[in-house]
């Protein structure tokens, strides 16, 4: 104890009373606390939870974060020192207000304080490093290959994983309470099992699956939602429907796998997208505080249309070189998954879902054509 998940009891009723999230659940939803999961995990929390990070977790978030920003850096000097070099013109002024701008510094801040707010957002904070007999304690582990230390890994590297979890264990133990950690690392579900603090979960679905809500009420709520949105002449309907047509027409669009069967390459590129049709496939509901706002998710399989301008190439054996055959457009189509939330505000016991008030939140996606096979016109 405690192995497993913990009941929603003990989540309603504050016996499990904070959360925390490993670097590489964060990692995984793209380090984006302003759009998808990571937005609506706050408002799908019991008023009895909040959120501890590590100052660990918070400060390997900045260091993977800012490698993006120091390459840029560099290749921003690499381009002026090139530049010095081609051009016979004063330029010291240029890399004075560059350094002027102090990015590192200025980053790094903002990616913290974002880690900040985002904890303060969920109720929570950020726990810093200390406690009783840290260090003796995180040795102790070491020389004893205990979770998260691996027997037949460098184990080395566990030390911030093991730091982390000391002090969300200390945290719930001085607190007399028990924590719900996030995170894929097996080190930190096997620290959990030997843990009387702590349970583990594999990522932030899992997260919010359990706080999902799960008596009749949130069900009835659940049911009138999904009526209204099935419904043609319901204004939710449409509201879905706008929200997944601009969510097909912003979202990137790739198409990697395209192939020929007469020509040695192709190269495609996806020239116009079009919402076709859709399913709701699943839902969930999370209850608000007061029991009058909720937050309801929908997965959402949605066909598209696409249109690719596909140029054609063959390799010209005489003179030894690739040669373009032309482009043409192909029509295909393309099934997504997409998750949707409702934030649903108003709602109460005899009210209709045209009373509420709501919002539509869908985070823009990545995606690939699915693979198809295309052929060029030899007519003309």
């Amino acid at each position: 104890m405690p192995k497993g998940h913990p009941t929603a009891a003990q989540l309603w009723e504050g016996d499990v009373s904070f959360f925390s999230l490993d670097t590489d659940v964060i990692q995984a939803a793209g380090y984006n606390f302003n759009a998808g999961a990571l937005k609506l995990l706050p408002l799908q929390l019991p008023d009895t939870m909040n959120l501890m990070v590590s100052e660990v977790v918070a400060q390997e978030i900045v260091a993977h974060r800012m490698e993006s920003v120091t390459k840029a850096i560099e290749q921003f000097k690499t381009s002026s020192t090139d530049l010095k070099r081609l051009i016979p013109v004063e330029m010291s002024a240029i890399d004075e207000n560059f350094e002027k701008l102090a990015i590192e510094t200025s980053a790094s801040s903002h990616f913290y304080k974002q880690i900040v707010d985002y904890a303060q957002n969920c109720q929570g904070s950020i726990l810093p490093i200390d406690g009783k007999l840290l260090a003796e304690r995180l040795f102790r582990l070491y020389f004893e290959s205990c979770p998260p230390f691996a027997e037949r890994k460098a184990k080395k590297a566990e030390f911030p994983d093991a730091t982390s979890l000391l002090i969300l264990e200390d945290f719930a133990r001085d607190n007399s309470t028990m924590g719900l950690v996030a995170s894929a690392d097996e080190g930190w579900s096997k620290f959990a099992d030997d843990s009387d603090y702590l349970y583990c979960v594999r990522s932030i679905e899992e997260l919010a699956t359990l706080f999902a809500a799960t008596d009749a009420y949130s069900k009835e709520i659940e049911k009138r939602v999904l009526e209204a949105v099935q419904d043609e002449n319901s204004p939710l309907r449409d509201q879905l429907h706008d929200a997944l047509v601009d969510h097909v027409a912003y979202s990137e669009w790739s198409a990697n796998d395209i192939t020929s069967g007469t020509v040695t390459r192709v190269e495609a590129t996806v020239t116009e997208n079009k919402l076709d049709s859709y399913e709701i496939d699943t839902a969930e509901v999370w209850a608000g505080d007061d029991k009058k706002s909720w937050v309801i998710a929908l997965n959402v399989s949605a066909n598209v249309e696409l249109y690719l301008d596909v140029e054609f190439f063959v390799w010209d054996s005489i003179d030894r070189e690739e040669v373009s055959l032309g482009s043409e457009p192909f029509p295909v189509e393309s099934l997504i998954e997409v998750e949707v939330f409702f934030k649903c505000s108003g709602v109460e016991e005899d009210s209709k879902p045209e009373d509420w008030e709501i919002e539509i939140e869908i985070a823009n996606g990545s995606y690939e054509c699915d693979p198809v096979d295309v052929e060029p016109d030899f007519s003309d």
